[in-house]
Order: structure tokens, then sequence, then C-alpha cells
């Protein structure tokens, strides 16, 4: 070391600023897909309790409107956090599978891991059942309600022809809000 160059002395324990600066943006990258991840479900648990305010059933059991759940995932988890909310002028009751009976859900979630939905199809003919999933292309393929991803936002599509076959009415303002598919 040349007698002109001032003495670099680091304290024991400490880290240089740089290290700590990558390794703090680094957990933070880490932490933003899993909080972003946290949102889109929040919000689309949210879309499926308000979606239900803008359809008619021909008829609703007094005593409560429930949701039934098939499989699994963020959404699903957060949907069992309404019960009890009022919709419809009833308790919303939370069913966290589809019963053999499917007259017993007006609304049925299909969570994205479910692959059984053309099985479910089906069992859900004629019972006036509002089915929603964020599966890819769910309207498209039968289901009623399905969400999808556009610009950073979650955006709704309803496929009015499964609605009319389940005996369900759809608010036009709810339609000015989504694409419509066949």
């Amino acid at each position: 070391m040349c007698a002109t160059e001032p003495a670099r002395r680091r304290r024991p324990g400490r880290l240089p600023a740089l290290p700590l600066i990558l390794l703090a943006a680094g957990l933070l990258a880490l932490a933003l897909p899993a909080r972003a991840a946290e949102l889109e479900a929040k919000v689309k648990a949210a879309y499926v309790f308000h979606v239900i305010k803008f359809v008619e059933w021909p008829t609703l059991p007094g005593d409560a409107l429930t949701l039934c759940i098939s499989g699994s995932d963020a959404v699903s988890a957060l949907l069992g956090d309404l019960a009890g909310k009022p919709v419809k002028e009833r308790p919303l009751r939370i069913l966290s599978s589809l019963p053999a009976d499917a007259a017993q859900c007006q609304v049925l979630y299909v969570g994205g891991p479910e692959r059984r939905w053309a099985e479910l199809q089906p069992r859900l003919r004629g019972h006036g059942v509002l089915t929603v999933s964020d599966q890819d292309g769910f309207a498209r393929n039968g289901g009623i309600v399905g969400f999808y991803p556009e610009a950073g936002r979650i955006r709704l599509e309803i496929n009015p022809e499964a609605a009319r076959q389940a005996n369900l009415r759809i608010s036009a303002k709810l339609l000015e809000l989504a694409r419509t598919v066949p």
C-alpha cells in the first residue's frame, strides 16, 4: 500500500453496501410476483362475489345462496372468507366441493387446477348454476363467466348462450363490462 492512499478499513461483521443493495433487490424481486399473485386472487374472489349480484335465477332458496367450489387454488381459499356475507338478501354459504346434487349450488367456482370441467358440465345441465372460473377459455368451453388477463388487468368474458341454457339472466350492465363469447 502506498503511503498517500488512505487505508480502507472494513468493520468486522459488516458487508459492503453494494452486496446489501443487490441482496435486498433480489428479495424484493422474489416477493413481488408472490404479492402480485395474491392481489390477483383477491381481485378474482371479489369479482365472483360481485358478479353474483348481477345475475338473476328463476328461483332461489330462502335460507342462503350457495357457492360451491371445485378444485383448489388461491381464489378458492379466499372465497371461503366470503361465507355469511349478504348477497341477494341472503347469506352466502360456501361448500368446498360440488355435492352429488348440483341443484344445491347456485354458483360453482371451478379452480384453475381443476381438470374435470368436461365431466362436471353434464351434472350441471338444467340446474341453474352460475359457473365461474379463471381457466383459459372457460367461457368458450361452456362455462358462463371466465376471467382472463389483459394489459395487466383481470377482465371478464361471458357466454350468454351458456347462461340462457342454465336459465340465468345476466344484467346488461355486466354484459357491457365483459367480452361476450359464443
